[in-house]
């Protein structure tokens, strides 16, 4: 049996809001994290266990910015645009180019910060927005007054023109290809601080490879091949109880999860 690893009506207003947020971006972007594995597991998951995937609490997008491009044009471009637009949709700045929206759990309401504050923690949800960038543009930290989010895997996606579309709900959104989604989660699980943040990224490894549409030899020949460092660095991040939550929150058995993550080792 699967067991959820956030709370569900939490997952489910991130999701609502990732609806929101991708009929409302300006295009191209790239849906990243947790909810872009969501999107590649989902069919298959949901057949083997009779659920869906696990969800996420954030909501990650990248967009592409040309390190050549002039100021001027940095700041009418499409990562400049959607700022303005998660701004518009009342998420607040908490950190560099991290937003939020705080929405009381009772009401469902959607707060402003200073009402936030009145509220206890306990009775609050926050929906978490994390813009990302595939290249840093030299002047970026002049322009936006903030240290940028990149994820180099994302300039992949751009410049390959690799990106898999995927369907949420009425709307198409786009997101990485199996083998460079695995590649990102592989890059951020030995970076993690938070220990949820780790075992869901222990749980997101195992779904790519296991859950995706691509056959999970084709997506490990890259990965190995491609990034090697990241597939050892990523083993040695799931320790022995990681790896026993992980698959207790998946509803697999611990071998069967060990199975699968094993293969990512390249020697």
């Amino acid at each position: 049996m699967t067991e959820e690893l956030y709370d569900t009506q939490e997952t489910r207003i991130a999701l609502e809001a990732l609806g929101a947020l991708s009929t409302a971006l300006p295009e191209p972007f790239v849906v990243l994290g947790g909810w872009a594995v969501y999107l590649t597991a989902l069919e298959s998951y949901r057949r083997e266990h009779g659920a869906p995937y696990l969800g996420s609490r954030d909501v990650d997008v990248g967009f592409h910015v040309d390190p050549a491009m002039s100021v001027d044009a940095l700041r009418t471009s499409t990562f400049s645009k959607a700022i303005e637009t998660v701004r518009g949709l009342g998420y607040v700045p908490i950190g560099s180019f991290r937003y939020c929206k705080f929405i009381h759990k009772g009401t469902g309401e959607v707060l402003t910060e200073e009402q936030a504050k009145s509220v206890s923690m306990i009775d609050l949800f926050y929906v978490y927005v994390d813009m990302m960038v595939d290249r840093i543009h030299p002047q970026h930290d002049r322009v936006f007054r903030a240290k940028a989010l990149d994820e180099p895997v994302l300039g992949r996606v751009f410049d390959e023109r690799c990106g898999v579309s995927a369907r949420l709900g009425d709307i198409s959104v786009v997101i990485p290809p199996p083998h460079l989604l695995l590649a990102s989660k592989l890059r951020s699980i030995p970076a993690r601080q938070k220990e949820d943040k780790v075992l869901k990224d222990a749980c997101d490894i195992y779904a790519v490879i296991w859950h995706s549409p691509v056959s999970y030899d084709r997506i490990l020949s890259a990965v190995r091949g491609e990034y090697p460092r990241e597939c050892a660095a990523a083993l040695a991040a799931i320790s022995d109880e990681i790896a026993e939550r992980a698959a207790k929150h998946l509803g697999v058995e611990l071998e069967a999860y060990l199975g699968v993550i094993r293969k990512l080792q390249t020697g």
